[in-house]
């Protein structure tokens, strides 16, 4: 199926429907206009996407207000386009492709005209611990034998067209498989992983801390600090970011539940402490957020320097 549109809220409209759910502003040139070309292989959604200089936001407005739990490939074949997902900025050269998660905020800025494939799968059919999604996301690959194999089958799926029943069922899983095995290698190492599912399993203990990670990882208190030296948040920004991302997600699956409580569950020393870290990193406080009365669009604040379904 191919669609195309010449205005803002066609483009708008055609997006969350081939997609998800995002703010789109144009770039500086005449207007936004875009075609998309798409089909389905089993439960992926597979589509050829062109237009022009605009920027892609999915804010926790938006996941909050549609949900739509997906995980996205986007592979650049033309154009100047950067990710920014998970606290990496990700410039996406042509030839490469990248994972995003659409259950936290992402925004793809376009500098000029450009043409990406985009691989859309429900989050519940990709064999992946949902955990382990903030350490892929926003990791461009374009070298290496496993993506240059994962690369050419995502080329094989836009040039087959539909494929139905249990063999697009197959198809989309192996590819799943294929893409997720080459941005691995991109993924923290192992150590870091040790460390990083060590805090994501403890992040509503109030002992949490440098000390207490290093003796249960058998780690020095240096080679600790060492290992976030190249990630892109320190490691008590990072503790403080996942409960942060935590009790994002509470304030919506628990509407009921007070701030105040989360806030000491997630180990803030008051609420007021919580609702400034809440809105230091989202742009809104955490009220706001759940009612979905935000004012400006929240990005999170990145360590260093400091995402479309399309």
């Amino acid at each position: 199926m191919e669609q195309r549109v010449r205005d803002l809220p066609g483009w708008q409209d055609l997006i969350r429907d081939r997609f998800v759910a995002l703010d789109i502003r144009p770039g500086d040139g005449p207007g936004v206009r875009g075609r998309v070309r798409s089909h389905a292989v089993g439960p992926l959604g597979v589509a050829d996407v062109r237009s022009v200089a605009q920027t892609f936001r999915r804010t926790s407005g938006l996941i909050a207000r549609h949900g739509e739990d997906r995980l996205q490939v986007g592979l650049v074949r033309a154009g100047v386009v950067q990710l920014d997902q998970d606290g990496r900025e990700a410039r996406v050269a042509p030839g490469s492709f990248v994972v995003y998660d659409t259950t936290r905020p992402f925004r793809w800025t376009m500098a000029g005209d450009w043409r990406m494939d985009v691989f859309t799968w429900p989050r519940d059919a990709v064999p992946v611990d949902p955990r382990r999604l903030p350490a892929l996301t926003a990791l461009p690959v374009r070298e290496g034998a496993s993506a240059l194999v994962a690369k050419a089958a995502l080329t094989e799926l836009i040039r087959t067209g539909p494929v139905a029943g249990a063999e697009g069922r197959l198809l989309a899983d192996r590819v799943a498989e294929l893409v997720l095995a080459a941005v691995g290698l991109h993924a923290p190492s192992d150590l870091l992983r040790q460390v990083l599912d060590f805090i994501e399993l403890r992040l509503d203990d109030p002992t949490l801390c440098p000390a207490v990670i290093a003796r249960a990882c058998h780690l020095s208190l240096r080679s600790l600090h060492r290992l976030f030296a190249d990630h892109p948040r320190s490691l008590a920004r990072w503790i403080r970011y996942r409960r942060l991302e935590r009790a994002r997600a509470e304030l919506t699956a628990f509407p009921e539940r007070p701030i105040a409580v989360l806030a000491a569950r997630y180990c803030f020393s008051e609420p007021t402490v919580f609702a400034r870290a809440f809105r230091d990193e989202y742009g809104c406080s955490p009220r706001d957020f759940r009612h979905g009365t935000q004012g400006r669009v929240p990005g999170a604040q990145r360590t260093r320097g400091v995402s479309p379904g399309a």
